[in-house]
């Protein structure tokens, strides 16, 4: 088994590289793929340690990219690359607009866009949270969360969850509190040229996470027409099997190559494990025989 969507304190996970590497082991996992947010730092904390002193298996360089489509944030996957090549890409593209910038100018954002609707929020200057590591989004709808007097002020849907406040209300253009990314991250095509010119591959990660896509294959399919995605991620904690088969058969009418991965995060997302996601995710190691040479 394999496990090619991991997470490090290194972005958004809890887990140092090396605790990552024996939950790895322990799952007896063949091959796995570090692919922290927009850094491929933990390479570099890979070098300086034995790695078969905590894992057996074989690494495959990744990383996990935000892009902005159709008025949306959507994720690619970049496998294979050459790690010094891209972070000089990263630290062009994507470092300069820190964590903390741009959560600070979401978090000020939706303050500002929340006017007019007649919620109770303490003032932002109070808040309590750490803008190199919170996402401003998720601190807004705490705070909105905290009074219970809002939820009459704002759809029903929206004061459900999180998922919702996020992928139906931040990141659409027609609902209250839409964040506009355009100049925050670049296009899919972009992301994928990079990643070629870095040798690596590119996959669209998991599409049934993005609830706001209706026709799921129509998606994928102008998505590949404007990006030259290579591949897609088919294996994921949250899929059903009808899902990942779906996909899995779209891969194979289309040649495009199959990934996929646990998208571990640590104490971050408990109900996910290295290698095996909430329990009997399984994903075969003869997937990426077509893509990395070294399988």
């Amino acid at each position: 088994m394999i496990d090619l969507h991991i997470h490090t304190n290194n972005s958004d996970g809890s887990d140092s590289v090396i605790e990552v590497l024996k939950k790895a082991e322990k799952q007896k996992l063949s091959y796995i793929s570090i692919t922290d947010h927009e850094s491929v730092n933990v390479y570099g904390e890979l070098r300086d340690i034995n790695i078969k002193d905590y894992y057996s298996g074989k690494i495959i360089p990744g990383v996990e990219l935000k892009n902005y489509y159709k008025d949306r944030v959507i994720d690619i996957l970049a496998y294979n690359i050459d790690i010094d090549k891209f972070n000089d890409y990263l630290n062009k593209n994507y470092k300069q607009k820190t964590h903390r910038m741009l959560e600070t100018k979401n978090l000020t954002c939706l303050y500002k866009q929340s006017k007019g609707y007649g919620l109770v929020l303490d003032p932002i200057e109070s808040l309590e949270w750490d803008p190199d590591s919170d996402w401003g989004s998720m601190v807004f709808y705490n705070e909105l969360k905290k009074h219970p007097e809002n939820e009459a002020k704002v759809p029903k849907d929206l004061w459900e969850n999180f998922a919702n406040f996020k992928k139906d209300y931040v990141y659409n253009r027609n609902n209250i509190f839409f964040l506009d990314k355009k100049d925050d991250y670049p296009s899919p095509a972009k992301t994928v040229e990079q990643v070629h010119l870095a040798g690596g591959v590119a996959f669209l990660a998991h599409v049934y996470e993005y609830k706001w896509i209706k026709d799921k294959i129509e998606y994928i399919s102008q998505l590949l027409k404007d990006s030259n995605l290579d591949g897609i991620e088919c294996y994921y904690s949250s899929f059903t099997e009808e899902q990942t088969k779906g996909l899995l058969d779209y891969c194979k009418k289309n040649n495009l190559y199959i990934s996929g991965g646990t998208d571990y995060h640590g104490t971050r997302r408990p109900s996910v494990e290295v290698g095996i996601g909430k329990g009997n995710l399984k994903i075969p190691e003869n997937i990426i025989k077509n893509w990395y040479l070294n399988a």
